[in-house]
């Protein structure tokens, strides 16, 4: 059953992310050939990619001639048929060239050879990415080099949003700090995400296809809401489940529940991704506040706070007289305290709900009472 589910996850990415354009700038050619793997693996789900990286051996060719062998339909495209003043690295390049190659199923391997310090190298390709990102309209921008794994391990999440990289460049030396303003410039001119990532094998895999992720995802979220699920999130929400009740933190449901209890679900989008969600559960005149889960990449921020005080406002408005939680996770516990709950017996709790729990499970209580709802009241989506 795992399996299935890791199977639903990576067709949950694959379709939506198909025909999109990322564009990978590489740190070297080594990098390019310890992920050939997982290229394939994007191309064969119809992503398009472009790629940028420093060539000054001239070895990519017999790289690409290769795999070109093995089913893979790669062009070189020398930085120097591409640019349109001559000597100019980072001037205007021939785009309609290198959107025929994409458009024609081929995917571009841009390579320079420009003499330069070899510390420079990474760079150059970085912002010769970053152009080719822009004028592609690409989706994600990736920056992959061996050189990024301290950055990526200065964050204490592997999600930033854009407003948050001012405290991470506090915490980097001036070369990463270069590298962030990069990004930044990146998601200011409209590249909706940007990745560090280190050159390893399965890292763009498990990035792209993931909840989970491996890299450092950038980018400014646009859209951000919480509101009823519907039937079409069903499959979404039992993705953000399954981790919760494989570590028993939440107890076992399946799609079919889901889809019959729906209108108690509550989840937290973001830019038409589900990252986060919980469920009320209705027992007499008390609700229970269940079922938390929010993808991993994105804790941290204050979202299953808002759920829970959505879930509670929308309790309150349905004239329940009271709301009550339980959790195993000590985490959980001062979470609900911070929300105003209090600890109480189970014991305390609806007979209803008494009469279906196991109560060996080491869990503990915690309860809230309610004001009723008034005329001047905002009012909570609970359609």
């Amino acid at each position: 059953m795992r399996e299935l589910f890791r199977a639903l996850e990576l067709a949950h990415y694959a379709a939506r992310f198909r025909e999109r354009t990322f564009v990978i700038a590489l740190a070297d050619v080594s990098a390019f050939r310890e992920l050939l793997l997982d290229i394939k693996v994007l191309l064969g789900y119809g992503i398009r990619l472009a790629f940028v990286l420093p060539d000054p051996d001239y070895s990519v060719e017999r790289i690409i001639a290769e795999s070109n062998k093995r089913g893979t339909r790669f062009r070189l495209s020398l930085l120097t048929d591409l640019m349109a003043q001559p000597g100019d690295p980072l001037g205007s390049f021939n785009f309609d060239r290198l959107q025929a190659t994409l458009s024609g199923g081929q995917t571009p391997v841009i390579a320079h050879h420009l003499d330069i310090p070899p510390a420079e190298r990474e760079a150059t390709a970085r912002a010769l990415a970053g152009q080719v990102a822009l004028r592609l309209h690409a989706h994600k921008l990736f920056l992959v080099a061996a050189e990024l794994a301290d950055l990526i391990r200065a964050s204490t999440r592997s999600h930033v949003v854009r407003n948050d990289m001012a405290a991470l460049r506090e915490r980097v030396g001036p070369g990463d700090a270069a590298i962030l303003d990069f990004v930044s410039a990146m998601i200011e001119q409209g590249i909706p995400d940007v990745v560090l990532l280190e050159p390893q094998a399965a890292a763009l895999f498990h990035e792209v296809f993931t909840h989970d992720g491996a890299g450092l995802l950038f980018n400014q979220t646009r859209f951000a809401q919480i509101r009823q699920a519907q039937v079409r999130d069903v499959t979404d929400i039992m993705l953000l489940l399954r981790p919760e009740i494989d570590a028993g933190r939440i107890l076992p449901t399946d799609e079919n529940a889901i889809e019959r209890d729906i209108r108690f679900y509550y989840v937290y989008e973001i830019d038409g991704v589900l990252v986060g969600l919980a469920r009320l559960k209705v027992w007499g005149e008390q609700a229970e506040v269940a079922q938390f889960a929010t993808l991993a990449r994105y804790r941290g921020k204050g979202r299953a706070k808002e759920l829970a005080q959505h879930l509670v406002e929308a309790a309150r408005q349905q004239g329940f007289r009271g709301v009550f939680a339980l959790s195993l996770d000590e985490r959980m516990w001062d979470f609900f305290r911070e929300l105003g709950f209090r600890e109480v017996p189970r014991e305390t709790l609806p007979g209803a709900w008494a009469a279906q729990y196991d109560m060996r499970r080491p869990s503990r209580a915690f309860a809230k009472t309610m004001d009723p709802p008034t005329a001047n009241d905002i009012s909570v989506d609970t359609a």
